[in-house]
């Protein structure tokens, strides 16, 4: 009886051991897993930013582009002296679809 006392004691303690060293790494992952996840939640925040970013050059590109084309157009009326009628005609047709890109871009 003594023995199996004994015995069972030692399982007793063996248990706890195995017990407190689980506890811990359990520990350890709520902790790894808070940490990624709060990487995580700080890496879609940028990639948010990122992407935002990203939209508005792209936007200011369309834009630039939009204006070079009426300036090369402003130029080459300049030098070809040409009836201002049609260069009018050709500015509002420009400016027009210039606004429909804007209206596009906008919604």
């Amino acid at each position: 009886l003594t023995l199996l006392i004994i015995n069972f004691e030692f399982y007793i303690c063996k248990m706890k051991a195995i017990t407190k060293r689980l506890k811990s790494k359990i520990e350890l992952l709520i902790s790894n897993y808070q940490q990624a996840k709060n990487q995580l939640k700080d890496s879609n925040l940028k990639v948010k930013n990122l992407t935002k970013q990203l939209d508005d050059q792209k936007n200011t590109i369309q834009q630039l582009n939009e204006k070079n084309k009426l300036l090369k157009l402003s130029s080459s009326i300049q030098q070809k002296q040409g009836d201002n009628k049609d260069a009018k005609q050709k500015i509002n047709e420009l400016v027009r679809a210039i606004d429909k890109c804007i209206a596009l871009l906008n919604k």
